[in-house]
């Protein structure tokens, strides 16, 4: 019996290598393929014959495997009406971890969008709130509006200023606050430390006063 051979080129175009990235750290992320072709990796196995260069295609690790991984991030809320400040901030926490955690961030740009921002997000964990916004004392006001008519006892809130008039003794003093700086003298080490210091009481060695995480 004759045997007619098909010049015909397999289609490789849809056999494609697709990368994905696996894990939620980005610095410490590896690349793995999955196959998306058409012809099942058994077929394909056996095209390849008994080479020692013989595809070998991996199965895929069940998804509910990586989920058992995943943490629950703590929720920053950055308040301050300078867009710059939103943008350093997040530049300078990008991969962090605190106590084991990531960091997810959350932006208003006044103190009324601060206040629906927490009304919300209940599990916002902590505030990075500027003091002037739309007035001189806009921040310490909302202070206030958290803590008494939003009972939100357990959000934990840092101030920053860029005026370096306020006193921080009397700011610490009369004011419901877990934290106090001023911008100019804010590094990226300060800021990291002060955060791990701050939420540290959900991290099993502080208060026994929960954080929303």
């Amino acid at each position: 019996m004759e045997h007619h051979h098909s010049s015909k080129q397999p289609d490789w175009k849809s056999m494609l290598l697709q990368p994905r990235l696996i894990g939620t750290n980005m610095e410490k992320s590896e690349i793995s393929f999955t196959y998306r072709g058409n012809i099942g990796a058994n077929r394909l196995n056996s095209l390849a014959g008994d080479d020692d260069d013989s595809i070998i295609f991996l199965s895929e690790p069940d998804e509910a495997e990586h989920s058992t991984y995943k943490v629950a991030p703590w929720k920053i809320l950055i308040a301050d009406d300078d867009t710059n400040v939103h943008d350093t901030t997040v530049l300078a926490l990008s991969g962090v971890e605190i106590h084991g955690k990531p960091l997810e961030f959350l932006h208003a740009f006044s103190a009324k969008e601060a206040k629906e921002v927490a009304v919300n997000h209940p599990d916002t964990s902590l505030i990075l709130l500027d003091v002037v916004m739309e007035t001189v004392d806009a921040g310490l006001k909302l202070v206030n509006v958290l803590r008494d008519e939003l009972s939100r006892k357990d959000l934990r809130i840092v101030l920053r200023t860029g005026q370096p008039g306020y006193a921080q003794e009397n700011i610490m003093g009369q004011y419901a606050i877990d934290g106090y700086a001023t911008k100019s003298k804010l590094t990226r080490t300060i800021l990291i430390s002060m955060l791990s210091e701050v939420l540290e009481s959900d991290s099993g060695t502080g208060s026994p006063e929960g954080l929303p995480n």
